[in-house]
């Protein structure tokens, strides 16, 4: 072994700084326990939301009061469906329905058993809502009705407050025609056609359990939370039970918490391969050039060092860590491991004891640090907490893996046959150096990269919101179904309306179904939700209640006559039906019944505010909705998913800023150190920043936030690259009053260099290349560009040294 130098100790040579740092990592391990410990009252959570990783969106006060009813998190519905429409097939659905809800009571309150009775009105309002069915019924038809809701079994029978069945009809009206209740369980069937509202008569004898197959619908509550992985943990283990005990129902799930308990387990998965295979790979890497298997774990401790001090630290900053930032710092194993590298090539190969000579490294390397800091400090000033957290971490993890490469590992000792001539990094580097690059090599760069600079005109932008779903297209094509089963709308698309009395804000809402349908009937919306489809306008209740005493004053008579009744119940009937009176939307949304548009109403002392909520909507649905909304100022149309992407475009503007902010800054500090030679430190990272551009244009592919996160990334590691190149670049002779022993050195040390560059770009490929692989939209993005732009880095370092 070789042992390092007793010469004295200088500046962050001195012990007391390698102390004050195992203290500084103790205090950080000490707060990562409190973290993580269950009984520990500052225990933090992991997010699973992808809404976390977005900023706060700009939006207007009644926007923001909307948005807020719609809060369906911990709200989820299973259908359980059958494989054909046979009895055995139908009994199986049934009893994987039961054991289901069974299986979910300890974690969720079931609210699918609700009686359809909830459904019943107060009886001073019930004479001012007539279901669309009954308006046409002739004055016979009336009585006939009467009469069977006297005589039939189950009829209805309070001649006093409902002689006409008001009540049994109103409650088939707002009942879905596709759901009924057979056997105490809800049975629901594909609807007949898109936004159908008629034809709910005998809906209950179409939907009957012989009429076939169909799903049993479940829906429920969480108790706990949908981002708790415990509870995410819990429901899986619900649903993947029944699955394995009826392995011939079909499942179709929709909620939040599915989608999160997707995202927390891909991400685990993903830091167990990515991480995993960025570790054995630079294991393998480092293995290959230096050969001692024993001293592969100590060149790891920066690694670990990096992600402890990161780790607790942006924990307690952000008060939660998301799972993108674990996955994130997975991949921090091939950008810290570079310090690494350069210091262990440096005194391979440019040393003789192993540690003298060190003082021409740090320079370089405190030029890296900073250099690849300015591009990840850059992310914390997005407006995105999600690329804070993740700047901060990779930031953060940098600065702990470079004071251990500093402070600690020039104090182990090197094995003697490291620095021999004939090693395999000395034969390594040999053949590497020899890669110099002839005029023809030159010219084919040059219009490279006037080709590439020609092709940027191409370029385009992606601000799909499809970047930042992890889920799968089986999941998301579940959700789907189930909203189209329950012609439930979404909620991302809704028009506010404003009127100055309910009563003519019921007027509106009616007189807008009209153009909602017309778009239906263009196939440019699909199903919505308006109060208007629940209550008729106020002038139409004072209608209903002046015909509905007209014909308790002179049909219900004939109708007792027949049945042979006391005619004093006439009296009593029209003394109930007197104190009868309109329903207001307000009042309707405090009933049982009225629960289904709470999220179709705001209350407002100043005004009157309604909600229409939109299913799928086609671009031009979309442009349609948002004219009538721009020529009326009672309306407010919101179209979260295109504000979402406005907001990505925005925040990819300024990354793009950012960028050209972070190459002017860079590029004048660099500068004012190597003068003449700046060119050498800015070919390989502009060099490739420009080339992945291009190949992103010519392959089609639109640049969206998380390629420029790439770009950053990319920038980071080869303008480390190339100060490296700038402080040794390769050398053919020396002035003439240079010593061999300088030229020796000098060639040596860009012989190490030069190693370590290669094996950085190597490690940092390994890292971020194996994100291009990543399930997640967002990650894969950053991958391709890191892929594409280190891998025309690595290329241009021979002509940055040359």
């Amino acid at each position: 072994m070789t042992s390092p130098s007793r010469e004295p100790r200088k500046g962050l040579d001195h012990a007391a700084w390698r102390w004050l740092w195992a203290a500084a990592l103790l205090l950080c391990a000490l707060l990562l326990a409190a973290k993580i410990v269950p009984q520990s009252p500052w225990r933090g959570a992991i997010d699973t939301r992808i809404t976390a990783m977005l900023p706060q969106q700009e939006r207007s006060p009644l926007a923001a009061r909307a948005e807020s009813l719609d809060d369906t998190a911990n709200r989820l519905v299973i259908l359980v469906g059958s494989r054909d429409a046979s009895a055995a097939a139908r009994k199986q659905r049934d009893a994987a329905a039961q054991a289901l809800r069974q299986a979910l009571a300890p974690i969720a309150r079931l609210d699918d058993g609700k009686s359809l009775e909830s459904l019943r009105l107060p009886a001073e309002v019930q004479p001012a809502l007539i279901a669309p069915s009954l308006a046409d019924l002739s004055d016979d038809d009336w009585q006939a009705r009467a009469l069977r809701q006297l005589f039939q079994p189950g009829g209805q029978r309070d001649l006093i407050r409902d002689p006409f069945g008001l009540a049994g009809a109103w409650q088939s009206w707002l009942t879905p025609a596709n759901l009924s209740l057979s056997g105490g369980q809800l049975l629901l069937r594909a609807p007949a056609s898109a936004g159908s509202v008629s034809d709910k008569q005998d809906s209950d004898e179409q939907n009957s359990e012989e009429g076939g197959s169909g799903y049993r619908l479940i829906s429920a509550t969480l108790t706990g939370s949908a981002y708790a992985m415990s509870d995410q943990q819990a429901l899986e283990q619900a649903v993947n039970g029944v699955k394995a005990d009826y392995p011939d129902i079909r499942l179709l799930r929709s909620g939040l918490v599915f989608h999160a308990s997707n995202g927390a387990q891909q991400a685990k998965q993903e830091m167990s391969t990515i991480g995993l295979g960025s570790l054995i790979g630079v294991l393998l890497l480092l293995w290959a050039v230096f050969r001692t298997p024993r001293r592969l774990p100590l060149l790891l401790v920066p690694v670990a060092t990096g992600v402890l001090f990161a780790l607790p630290l942006t924990w307690w900053a952000f008060g939660g860590l998301h799972v993108l930032t674990l996955a994130f710092g997975a991949s921090l194993i091939g950008i810290s491991i570079d310090y690494v590298l350069h210091l262990e090539c440096m005194r391979r190969l440019a040393t003789t004891n192993g540690r003298g000579g060190l003082a021409a490294l740090w320079p370089g390397l405190t030029l890296g640090l900073c250099s690849s800091l300015a591009a990840y400090l850059a992310i914390t000033l997005t407006p995105m907490p999600g690329l804070r957290q993740m700047g901060m971490f990779a930031a953060l993890g940098l600065i702990g893996a470079w004071l251990s490469v500093r402070l600690w590992l020039p104090q182990l000792p090197l094995p003697a046959q490291a620095t021999r001539k004939d090693s395999p990094a000395a034969r390594a580097a040999g053949c590497l150096a020899r890669a110099i690059p002839g005029k023809r090599s030159w010219q084919a760069l040059g219009l490279l990269l006037v080709a590439a600079l020609a092709s940027l005109y191409g370029l385009r932008s992606d601000d799909r919101l499809t970047q930042l779903n992890p889920s799968p297209a089986s999941l998301i094509n579940e959700q789907r179904e189930v909203q189209r089963l329950l012609a439930e709308p979404d909620g991302l698309r809704y028009l506010i309306v404003q009127a100055e009395t309910d009563a003519a804000l019921l007027t509106r809402l009616h007189a807008l179904e009209g153009t909602f349908q017309q778009l239906n009937a263009r196939q440019q919306l699909g199903h919505w939700a308006s109060l208007s489809q629940q209550l008729p306008t106020l002038e139409q209740q004072q209608a209903n209640l002046g015909a509905m005493r007209e014909r308790t004053r002179t049909l219900l008579p004939q109708v007792l006559s027949t049945a042979g009744l006391p005619p004093e119940l006439v009296t009593r009937a029209e003394q109930a039906i007197a104190d009868a009176h309109p329903l207001r939307p307000a009042d309707w949304v405090a009933l049982p019944a009225g629960e289904m548009g709470q999220r179709l109403w705001l209350d407002s002392r100043s005004a009157a505010i309604g909600i229409v909520r939109f299913g799928d909507v086609t671009a031009e649905g979309s442009a349609t909705l948002a004219r009538l909304a721009a020529d009326d100022d009672s309306l407010e149309y919101v179209d979260q998913v295109a504000r979402l992407s406005t907001t990505l475009g925005r925040i990819r503007s300024e990354m793009a800023w950012l960028v050209g902010g972070a190459v002017v800054l860079i590029s004048l500090l660099l500068a004012l150190r190597y003068r003449r030679s700046t060119w050498r430190a800015l070919l390989p990272p502009l060099g490739g920043l420009v080339l992945t551009l291009a190949a992103l244009t010519l392959a089609g592919v639109g640049l969206n936030l998380f390629h420029l996160l790439g770009l950053l990334l990319v920038l980071g590691i080869g303008l480390d690259a190339g100060i490296f190149c700038a402080e040794h670049p390769a050398r053919r002779s020396l002035s003439a009053t240079a010593s061999d022993a300088a030229q020796t050195s000098a060639s040596r040390a860009s012989q190490a260099s030069l190693l370590a560059i290669s094996l950085s770009c190597a490690s940092s490929l390994l890292a971020f290349g194996l994100l291009s692989f990543s399930q997640t939209p967002a990650l894969a993005a950053l991958g391709l560009a890191c892929l594409l732009g280190l891998s025309a880095t690595w290329c241009l370092v021979p002509f940055a040294r040359s």
